[in-house]
Order: C-alpha cells, then sequence, then structure tokens
C-alpha cells in the first residue's frame, strides 16, 4: 500500500504569496490624532482671521499684519496677502474632508493605521492645490487682467475652499486646462512612457 506524500511547498507559497491583513489603528493613534485635527483647525482660523483684510477692497500699499502681538507682525503686499488667504483657506477646505472623512470611517470601526500619512498630508496638498488653481483663475479663467484692488477676498477664499475640498475635480479641471493647451496632434510612441506593455505589443 503506498501513500501520496503531500508537498509543503503549496501551503508555504500560499502563506507567503497572501496578502497582509490591514491593520486598525490604536487607539492611542486615534487620541493623538484626533488632537491634531482639533489643533489644526483652530490654527488655520487663527491665522486666517489675522490675515483677512480689515476692509473691502484692499488698498494698493502694504499693510501690517499682526500674526503674534508683539512678536510676528509683518507687512504684506495684497498680491502676499491673497496668496496666503488662498493658501490657508484651501487647507481649511482640506481639513473639512480630512475631519469628515476620519470621523466617518471612525464611526464604522474601519479606521487603518495604513492612511496615516494621507491624513497628515491632506492638509498641505489642499493649500498646495488651491495655489495652483488661485494662479490659473488669475491666468484668465476668472480674471486675468484684474490686479488686487478688482478682487474680492470672498471670492478667491471660496475658489481655494472648494480647491482643497475637492481635490480630485480640482486637478482633473488643471489637466483639462494643460491638456487644451498643450495638445499633440501626433503624440510619439515612447518605451520609456511608464506603462507596462500590452499583449498585442508583446506579440
Amino acid at each position: 500500500m503506498s501513500t501520496v506524500a503531500t508537498s509543503p511547498a503549496t501551503t508555504t507559497d500560499a502563506q507567503v504569496t497572501a496578502p497582509d491583513k490591514p491593520v486598525k489603528a490604536t487607539n492611542p493613534w486615534i487620541l493623538l490624532f484626533g488632537v491634531y485635527l482639533i489643533v489644526l483647525n483652530l490654527g488655520l482660523l487663527y491665522l486666517l482671521f489675522r490675515i483677512w483684510p480689515g476692509r473691502v477692497p484692499v488698498g494698493l500699499e502694504p499693510a501690517r499684519v499682526t500674526i503674534l502681538p508683539g512678536y510676528y507682525e509683518p507687512s504684506l503686499w495684497p498680491e502676499a496677502r491673497y496668496l496666503s488667504i488662498v493658501a490657508l483657506v484651501g487647507a481649511l477646505g482640506a481639513y473639512i474632508h480630512l475631519a469628515t472623512s476620519f470621523t466617518e470611517f471612525l464611526g464604522n470601526r474601519n479606521f487603518y493605521s495604513s492612511w496615516k500619512w494621507w491624513y497628515g498630508l491632506r492638509p498641505f496638498i489642499g493649500s498646495a492645490l488651491a495655489i495652483m488653481v488661485y494662479f490659473a483663475a488669475r491666468g484668465g479663467l476668472v480674471s486675468g487682467n484684474a490686479g488686487a484692488t478688482d478682487l474680492s477676498p470672498y471670492g478667491i477664499g471660496a475658489l481655494a475652499g472648494l480647491a482643497g475640498m475637492f481635490s480630485k475635480q480640482a486637478t482633473d479641471k488643471l489637466r483639462e486646462v494643460f491638456e487644451n493647451l498643450f495638445k499633440t496632434t501626433d503624440p510619439p510612441n515612447r518605451k520609456d512612457s511608464g506603462k507596462l506593455p500590452s499583449a498585442a505589443d508583446a506579440s
């Protein structure tokens, strides 16, 4: 009577190739991130209130902005002030998306630690993206010939906040504008384009 020996390689290969299960975030990390969200919100609102112009329309001369009374009171030109507003409101818009996502996944008990960097960098991504959208708008999409005195801080604040909150849609719009400006009729087929070769190319 002969016995068939089972190969241990099958079990070993399955264990090696099996994907790792996502690890849920621990309570100390969740608490730390909750504190980070509260401090981030208060910090963004404080800076926004300090930089926001006291009257509209703004003047042409630089105005003193009190960030830390007695320690840091820079003088900002109107354009620099608007750029600061765009950056802050863009980060605030991304914060709304970030905080909403955090509480939703946490309430569903489905919050994983692999998303740490996404949550940490989200406000910075929203801030940078809002500045890019602002540049595109000032370049001609909204008011190409308008100066700082012709702009409304409420308008650019709304644009920056929406860009930070809906970053995917804003990125798609910038991609559409770029493709229309630099569209090529016959793009070259490069071998080092980064795309995986298809079955037709391999044959």
